[in-house]
C-alpha cells in the first residue's frame, strides 16, 4: 500500500429517477485500504449529490451504506477488480457491479455453478446492458448490482463448500456460550451436546470477583461438570474486557498502577485454577479503542494485553491465548465514535491494534473475531479475512450472530444506540426471519470452514434473550430454531 497526502476525490451514487441517493446513504460513503483500514469521514455533499470525501492512501476502496431492491440495507464495495482505485472519481453503482461481477467469476473459475448462480450473473450482464443502452439507467443499474452481489456470494459459497467437502475439517471446532446451563436433564443440555463440541465460559469480574480477593466459581464448576461428561471442550472468556457493564465496581476505582495489577491477579487466579480443565481463553477482549470503560490510552490498552497474555502463559503454559477483537471492519474508525470511553486522536482498527500487539513482541496464540454482520455480504467479509489470515495466525470466529426474526418472545437486550449492532446491521437476502438466519449461518459456516487458518466458529448465544436480538438457537420456552436443524444437517453433510 503507497501512502500519500490527503487528497480530495469525487463519489456519485445515484438512485432510483438518476436522482442523487438519500442523505443518510450519501453520509455512509468512505474510504479504505485494500486490507479495509478506513479513513476518518471527512466529506462534502455538492449541489448536484456528488459527495467530494478526503482520502489518505492509495489505492483505495470506497464502502457505501445503500437499500438494494430484492436484497436489502447492506454495506456494499468498489474495489476496482482488487486493484483499487487511484482516480480522483468513482461512479459508486457502475463500479460496484464490476466489482462483484470480477469476484463472481474469480471465485466461480474451478466450479461448476449452480443454476442460480449463473442466472444472477446474466442478469447483472443484462441489466448493466440495458443500463449502459440508456433503457431505465438508474433502476437497471441497481438491479444490476443486486444480481452480481448476489452471483458473487453464490459462487463463493460453491467454491467454498468443493473445498470443504475434498477436505473435510475434523479439526473444526463448533461451538456457542454456554450462559444458560441449569442441569443435565434440561432440554438446554441435551439441545447444546447435539450440536456443539465448544463451550464458552463466563468469566467477567462482576460474577467471578465481585469483591477484591474473592472469587465465585460456582457456575463454571456446576457448568464444567457437564462439559466434561460430554468431552465438550471449554473456553474461559474473558480474562479482560473494559466493558462497564461487565465489570465489578471496585474495579472502577482503581488508578492505571492498580489496575494493571488486579488484572494480572484475576488472570493469575482463573486460569491457574482451571489449568486442569480449560486450556483456551481469551485472553484479551475489545481493547481496539472500542470498550473502554476504564479511558485507558492507546499504550495503556497495549500494555494490558501484553500483562494479561504473560500471566495466561504464566499460569498455564500449555493454554491457548486468544486476542479477541469485533467490528473487524472498523467503521467506528471511519465515524470516529465507540461504545464510550475516551476519544484518541486517530482511533485504532482491530487489524492495527493486532499488527501493534505483533510489532511489540506481544505472545499470543490466536486472532479471535466477531461477526455480528447482517450488514455486510460474505464476499467483503472473505476478502477481508485474507486480511487477518495475513497476520499468520490461526484465527477463531468467537462470537456471531444473526437476527431471526420474531415469534415468541425474543426481543433481544435492550441495547443502545451506540451498541456494535447498531452501527453494523442491516437486512441480507430480504429481509430477517428463521429462514434467512438459517441460510446466513449455513452459507457463513461453509466459507469459514473451507478457510483452515479457521480452527472454531462460535455463535453467540443458545438461548433467548440473545446479544444480536431473536439471534439464539432456542426460544425462552426451549424450543429450537430453524438454525438448530439446519446445523445439525449440514454438520452431517461434511461429516463434521
Amino acid at each position: 500500500m503507497e501512502k500519500e497526502k490527503m487528497k480530495w476525490i469525487r463519489v456519485r451514487l445515484d438512485g432510483e429517477g438518476g436522482r442523487a441517493m438519500e442523505a443518510e446513504q450519501l453520509k455512509s460513503i468512505y474510504a479504505t485500504d485494500m486490507e479495509f483500514e478506513p479513513d476518518e469521514r471527512r466529506q462534502r455533499i455538492l449541489e448536484d449529490g456528488v459527495v467530494e470525501l478526503a482520502v489518505s492512501k492509495l489505492p483505495y476502496m470506497i464502502h457505501a451504506k445503500i437499500n438494494l431492491p430484492l436484497y436489502g440495507n447492506i454495506w456494499v464495495m468498489a474495489h476496482n477488480e482488487g486493484k483499487g482505485y487511484t482516480e480522483d472519481f468513482v461512479d459508486f453503482v457502475t463500479e460496484a457491479i464490476r466489482s462483484y461481477l470480477y469476484d463472481a467469476h474469480r471465485y466461480g473459475k474451478e466450479v461448476d455453478l449452480s443454476v442460480e448462480t449463473r442466472a444472477h450473473i446474466l442478469a447483472a450482464e443484462e441489466y448493466m446492458h440495458l443500463a449502459n443502452r440508456g433503457k431505465d439507467t438508474p433502476e437497471n443499474r441497481l438491479y444490476a448490482l443486486s444480481h452480481a452481489i448476489y452471483a458473487a456470494e453464490g459462487a463463493l459459497y460453491e467454491s467454498s463448500a468443493k473445498k470443504l467437502s475434498a477436505n473435510k475439517r475434523k479439526d473444526l471446532k463448533l461451538g456457542c456460550n454456554f450462559f444458560g446451563y441449569t442441569s443435565p436433564n434440561s432440554r438446554y443440555a441435551k439441545f447444546f451436546k447435539e450440536i456443539f463440541d465448544f463451550a464458552t465460559l463466563p468469566f467477567y469480574t462482576y460474577k467471578t470477583v465481585p469483591e477484591k480477593g474473592k472469587y465465585d466459581y460456582d457456575y463454571i464448576d456446576h457448568a464444567l461438570g457437564f462439559l466434561k461428561e460430554n468431552n465438550i471442550t471449554a473456553k474461559g472468556h474473558p480474562l479482560w474486557f473494559g466493558h462497564r457493564e461487565v465489570n465489578s465496581d471496585w474495579l472502577k476505582k482503581l488508578s492505571y498502577e492498580e489496575l494493571k495489577e488486579q488484572a494480572r491477579d484475576i488472570a493469575l487466579h482463573h486460569v491457574s485454577s482451571y489449568a486442569d480443565s480449560i486450556t483456551v481463553w481469551d485472553a484479551m477482549n475489545e481493547a481496539h479503542d472500542w470498550a473502554n470503560c476504564f479511558e485507558l490510552n492507546q499504550e495503556q490498552l497495549i500494555e494490558l494485553t501484553r500483562i494479561c497474555c504473560d500471566a495466561l502463559k504464566e499460569a498455564n503454559p500449555h493454554a491457548v491465548s486468544i486476542v479477541n477483537v469485533c467490528l473487524p471492519f472498523a467503521e467506528y474508525v471511519a465515524g470516529r465514535y465507540n461504545c464510550y470511553g475516551s476519544l484518541p486522536e486517530h482511533l485504532r482498527s482491530p487489524l492495527a491494534y493486532l499488527k501493534k500487539l505483533l510489532e511489540e513482541g506481544i505472545e499470543f496464540d490466536v486472532v479471535g473475531i466477531q461477526l455480528y454482520f447482517p450488514a455486510r455480504d460474505m464476499v467483503a467479509v472473505d476478502r477481508l479475512l485474507d486480511a487477518f489470515k495475513a497476520l499468520g495466525k490461526p484465527i477463531h470466529i468467537t462470537e456471531m450472530g444473526v437476527n431471526g426474526g420474531l415469534r415468541g418472545q425474543g426481543v433481544g437486550n435492550g441495547r443502545n444506540n451506540w451498541s456494535q449492532l447498531d452501527m453494523s446491521e442491516g437486512t441480507w437476502h430480504g429481509g430477517w426471519n428463521e429462514r434467512t438466519q438459517a441460510e446466513w449461518m449455513e452459507t457463513f459456516y461453509t466459507i469459514a470452514a473451507a478457510r483452515t487458518e479457521i480452527q472454531a466458529l462460535t455463535w453467540w448465544d443458545f438461548k433467548e434473550p440473545s446479544f444480536s436480538g431473536n439471534g439464539a438457537f432456542l426460544y425462552e420456552d426451549d424450543n429450537p430454531r430453524e438454525i438448530f436443524f439446519r446445523l445439525k444437517a449440514w454438520k452431517e453433510k461434511y461429516s463434521l
